[in-house]
């Protein structure tokens, strides 16, 4: 089943070749686009794979026909698939020697998305783009975490020196972390956002946990595929699905692991009160990419109107614009349409307004008698932020105390 034609539009023809390289069955269909007589702006389709970080799959679907790509791009192409497979290389060697160090003190990293989606989804770790390893951390663990990773040599990239942690734990929100020469770190109390998912989710995705056969890196532990499909589709929910990629991790978690009880994980997704967002992954990874779906998945979308079109519009969406990144808003408005229940959507919005982050905390360092005015000052700041700055978010960067402002008084 091939993805359907885009409308008519200047990204048509590249758009219908991303989808081919990234579906499940892509040597059928990057062959069937090239036998229609399919013609393509080189330049053009390769930023449009670099956008949706897509390279090594269009890499592994392009080289399967050489003599349908200027010799010039596919190899470029190539060049950027060894970058990135030598950078997802040393990403899961990072991964592997975290885990190993911090369960020698009694603590769990438990990777979502990363090398270890790379692998559950697409059997090689060299497969799938991404830039930080996502790695959830139970709330009672974490500071303990945080302290091991600064002995490392990491250190924070959102959060002042002085910030309350303890505080800010209470928040549920991501802790940042890098170090030169190796990937940042994201360490998460929740599953994806606060705002979707609670603490129990961290616990949900710990007991999922077991070692990933690989032989390059023996005791690699991850969630299952049913786990870490429900991490891509919160996370897409999240993101409003911005990126094809995440389409792709769909489509082959489904397409790869069809033995598995989908019927029942679905039902558990809706106990948790996600199953809408799986079905929105699955809907946009048929429509887009020709998956085919188990009957578990077909039934839900039948039942569930509103996440077939969540997913219609997302797909046209996708196929009449590159990935922007000023859609914070819309972002928000999306992922509470996701939200299946009114006790989720009330904690959504509770969470998303009232609840401080990483800016309050480090722009007004106030004492802790002071900290619950954080809640009072958000909402202000996120209604400026879209009424005066057009709904981009804000991403701040602390640097370090030694550092110096460049010239104009602007950060580099």
């Amino acid at each position: 089943m091939s993805p359907a034609l885009p409308p008519a539009g200047p990204s048509g023809a590249e758009m219908n070749l991303l989808c081919a390289c990234a579906s499940p069955a892509y040597a059928a269909q990057t062959a069937e686009f090239f036998d229609r007589g399919g013609s393509v702006s080189w330049p053009r389709f390769v930023a449009l794979a670099t956008n949706h970080h897509l390279l090594p799959l269009v890499h592994r679907a392009l080289k399967a026909v050489p003599e349908r790509v200027p010799a010039q791009w596919l190899a470029r192409l190539r060049e950027s698939q060894t970058a990135i497979a030598a950078h997802n290389l040393r990403a899961c060697a990072t991964l592997r020697r975290l885990q190993k160090r911090l369960e020698a003190d009694g603590n769990r990293l438990v990777p979502v998305k990363g090398p270890a989606l790379a692998l559950l989804a697409f059997g090689d770790v060299a497969l799938r783009q991404f830039e930080d390893l996502d790695l959830i951390v139970r709330r009672a663990e974490l500071l303990r975490v945080v302290a091991i990773l600064e002995q490392e040599g990491f250190r924070l990239r959102e959060l002042a020196a002085g910030v309350d942690r303890a505080r800010y734990l209470e928040t549920l929100q991501n802790w940042s972390l890098e170090k030169p020469g190796f990937p940042p770190l994201d360490l998460k109390p929740v599953l994806i956002s606060h705002a979707l998912c609670g603490p129990a989710s961290a616990d949900f995705m710990a007991a999922a946990c077991r070692q990933i056969p690989n032989a390059a890196f023996p005791g690699l532990s991850a969630p299952g595929p049913a786990e870490m499909l429900l991490a891509v589709c919160l996370d897409g929910a999240n993101e409003m699905w911005i990126k094809l990629s995440a389409v792709a991790d769909v489509g082959a978690l489904i397409a790869k692991h069809a033995d598995v009880d989908w019927a029942r994980y679905l039902a558990e997704a809706k106990r948790l009160g996600h199953r809408r967002s799986l079905l929105v992954g699955a809907a946009l990874a048929e429509d887009l990419l020709g998956a085919v779906l188990p009957a578990a998945f077909r039934e839900g979308l039948r039942n569930d109107p509103a996440a077939r079109r969540l997913a219609e519009q997302v797909a046209a969406r996708l196929r009449s614009a590159a990935p922007r990144q000023n859609l914070a808003f819309r972002q928000s408005v999306f992922a509470l349409r996701t939200r299946e229940r009114f006790r989720d959507r009330w904690r959504f919005l509770r969470r998303l307004l009232f609840v401080p982050g990483a800016y309050e905390f480090t722009r007004w360092p106030w004492p802790r008698a002071l900290q619950p005015l954080y809640s009072l000052v958000r909402p202000l700041r996120l209604a400026w932020t879209v009424a005066v700055r057009g709904g981009r978010a804000d991403r701040l960067t602390v640097l370090p105390a030694h550092a110096k402002l460049a010239p104009g008084g602007s950060n580099p």
